[in-house]
């Protein structure tokens, strides 16, 4: 958030409030709604604490620390979902619609971050025995990913959820620090893919063919996968 700075020695100018950009091109926005609180669409755009909040007529804006903008807690919204929430045509509208009420503007990306990989190399984690680092083909460049799956194996051609991913129970997946070994993403099982409903456990096995780095459809996967 960019702060102006006005002089004290100098008149006071009327300043132009400027819409402020929201894009989860850079920050992953996940929407979700409970029955527990009825006609409430909450919507977050990364996974910080929420320090400060504003209230409007219609909503409830989610500030952290440094007084940016993380989330937007949409009231009195016309649908009654719970869980996480796949926006829509018709509903990614009314969201913009009401951002715009709030002098906010949203982008949303459909890009999948889900896309094949070949686990071009592995080796046993530094001090925990029962994971592994592998290292992950995915076309354009190689990411290295820590990974408990027993059934992971050199050659793999699997699913790998990339950073920023998010699981359809919402889960959000990004870079981090697995027992002191960077992990970037997640590979991923039909357990994490289908949010349960399907607990099977173990590395999905993509058939032999499968161009690395090509985008998969997880909605798909889940349906077609056993």
């Amino acid at each position: 958030m960019i702060t102006s700075m006005i002089s004290l020695n100098c008149p006071k100018k009327k300043l132009r409030k400027k819409a402020m950009k929201v894009s989860n091109k850079k920050s992953v926005i996940r929407i979700f709604m409970h029955h527990d609180f009825a006609k409430v669409m909450m919507i977050k755009f990364n996974d910080e604490a929420v320090s400060k909040v504003k209230k409007t007529t219609d909503a409830v804006l989610l500030y952290n620390q440094q007084s940016s903008l993380i989330g937007v807690n949409l009231l009195n919204v016309p649908v009654a979902l719970n869980g996480y929430v796949q926006p829509d045509e018709s509903l990614e509208i009314m969201i913009k619609e009401r951002f715009e009420s709030l002098n906010l503007d949203i982008d949303f990306d459909s890009t999948s971050k889900f896309v094949c990989g070949r686990i071009k190399k592995m080796e046993v984690h530094p001090t925990l025995s029962n994971l592994n680092i592998c290292i992950v083909d995915i076309g354009d460049k190689e990411l290295s990913i820590v990974c408990s799956a027993k059934n992971a194996k050199e050659d793999m051609l699997t699913v790998v959820a990339l950073p920023n991913a998010v699981l359809p129970d919402g889960t959000l997946i990004s870079d981090g620090i697995v027992a002191g070994v960077k992990s970037q993403g997640m590979l991923c099982s039909l357990l994490e893919i289908t949010g349960g409903k399907k607990p099977v456990r173990g590395l999905i096995e993509l058939p032999k063919g499968t161009e690395c780095g090509s985008v998969l459809d997880i909605a798909g996967l889940g349906e077609t996968l056993c």
